[in-house]
């Protein structure tokens, strides 16, 4: 059994993260700063005010008033995807015909994206979007 050298708790053999603290196992694969998994008392504190990260500009209260937690840091890029994924599709859907076509389909799927991020938060998860999610902008 290894013990986390942040907070002291047992954590099970090739666990990649502490399921105390949420500290990544050093040797660990943490992609874009995020580990996939936080604190339980991190989710539950901060569960509710992440719900605001999908919608629009609002992300950055969360993010601003929860700068420590990193199930709101993860949720505040995943929701500034998205609007910047929103922000492009409206851009592009001023050209005539075609660009009208790629701004149904991709407000269709920034609609499904919403739900599924505020899904997300709902359950205490950190799963990245589809497509877009995998972006970094926020560390």
């Amino acid at each position: 059994m290894a013990y986390c050298r942040y907070c002291g708790a047992e954590m099970p053999d090739k666990s990649a993260y502490c399921p105390s603290c949420g500290a990544a196992v050093e040797g660990s694969r943490n992609t874009g700063g995020f580990n996939t998994y936080s604190s339980p008392n991190d989710i539950e504190d901060n569960r509710l005010i992440s719900i605001l990260c999908y919608f629009g500009i609002l992300f950055l209260i969360p993010y601003l008033t929860k700068p420590e937690s990193q199930f709101v840091r993860f949720h505040s890029n995943q929701g500034l995807v998205l609007l910047l994924f929103l922000v492009a599709a409206g851009i592009a859907s001023r050209i005539p015909f075609l660009g009208w076509i790629i701004g149904i389909v991709c407000g269709i799927f920034a609609f499904v994206c919403f739900i599924i991020g505020i899904v997300n938060v709902c359950n205490g998860e950190m799963k990245e979007l589809p497509i877009i999610g995998q972006i970094r902008i926020i560390k």
